[in-house]
């Protein structure tokens, strides 16, 4: 799938996009195909480095909120079906084609 990604710290012109694995549906996840991502405070500033590192929380990937249509679901999920609409605030990994909620 495609994803921003960045290698070093610094301005918005560090990020790229770039080919990344899948993320894994867990029991208690669903997996979103994004069609809108938030861009926070907190996304930039891990961007310019000020959470000390890259990777920060469950994903490589930047980005904490995400909004799509649920396309797998974990085998613990009951209460939400493929094709639904959902938003979520995830660890990491929304600037991405498709990503995991918990």
């Amino acid at each position: 799938m495609k994803a921003i990604t960045f290698d070093d710290f610094g301005p918005a012109d560090v990020l790229r996009l770039a080919e990344v694995p899948m993320p894994e549906v867990r029991p208690g996840d669903l997996l979103v195909k994004v069609h809108a991502a938030g861009v926070n405070r907190a996304d930039l500033l891990q961007r310019l480095g000020y959470y000390g590192r890259q990777s920060y929380g469950e994903s490589d990937l930047l980005g904490l909120e995400a909004a799509g249509e649920v396309i797998a679901v974990g085998a613990n999920v009951t209460d939400i079906r493929r094709g639904e609409r959902v938003m979520g605030i995830v660890g990491g990994g929304a600037y991405a084609e498709f990503a995991r909620v918990d």
